[in-house]
């Protein structure tokens, strides 16, 4: 007969362990998030080939606010360009890093190209950093068009071998002698035709069900300045 001489209920268990803090917990030369102060954590690593690959993105796992690993010390200066152009009056949108292709893609999400160094914001770090700014959000609205193009992106890199192939293949910047070989560009182009209506349609679905449950995958945002009534 075994015994159970000397082992501790799962609740107490859990409860003798040490508690650790994200601070505590992160890399020292981890950078801040901008939004929160609190230390980023590697999210992904875009392994593969192409101009946006090979990239670690990082993570904020307090308010969800996501960043390239190469332009995460330039976080707070990105933020702040982007709040001189809220308070300018201009409308700004962002990939949301809260989103349910965020999740599905992780790192073949759409939102993740090299050539937009940006911030991918959630609306919790949007606020955080409005208010940082002494400014407040009017609005954050979720446009739906722009979040299911972004889906159906999305949902085609998950069966490509290069991801954002069209796009990469028009532009010329991906060619059948360069990526990953001419057999898997011959492969990819021919997904790509047969899969385009289909993921279209799958991506309606989903993104419309994600904009329900306020988890579409771009937020676009507008502010006062602090003290300015919401419009």
């Amino acid at each position: 007969m075994s015994s159970r001489r000397g082992k501790l209920p799962a609740g107490r268990a859990r409860r003798d362990l040490p508690r650790v803090s994200a601070r505590e917990g992160a890399d020292p030369a981890a950078s801040a998030c901008p939004a929160c102060e609190e230390p980023l954590f590697v999210w992904v690593e875009t392994i593969g080939w192409g101009p946006r690959e090979d990239e670690v993105i990082d993570r904020c796992e307090n308010c969800g606010l996501v960043v390239s690993r190469a332009a995460a010390r330039r976080a707070e200066r990105i933020a702040t360009e982007l709040f001189d152009r809220l308070a300018a009056g201009e409308r700004v949108r962002s990939a949301n890093a809260a989103s349910l292709q965020a999740w599905l893609g992780a790192e073949n999400w759409a939102a993740l190209r090299p050539q937009d160094p940006g911030l991918r914001l959630t609306p919790a770090a949007a606020r955080l950093l409005a208010e940082r700014r002494e400014m407040k959000l009017r609005s954050i609205r979720q446009p739906p068009a722009q979040g299911m193009a972004a889906m159906w992106q999305t949902l085609l890199n998950l069966i490509t071998f290069h991801r954002d192939f069209a796009a990469e293949a028009v532009s010329g910047r991906l060619r059948p002698s360069g990526g990953r070989g001419r057999a898997a560009f011959a492969v990819d182009a021919v997904i790509t035709v047969l899969a385009a209506v289909p993921t279209a349609a799958l991506a309606v679905l989903l993104e419309g069900g994600a904009l329900i449950a306020r988890r579409g995958g771009v937020i676009e945002l507008a502010a006062d300045q602090a003290g300015e009534p919401a419009g």
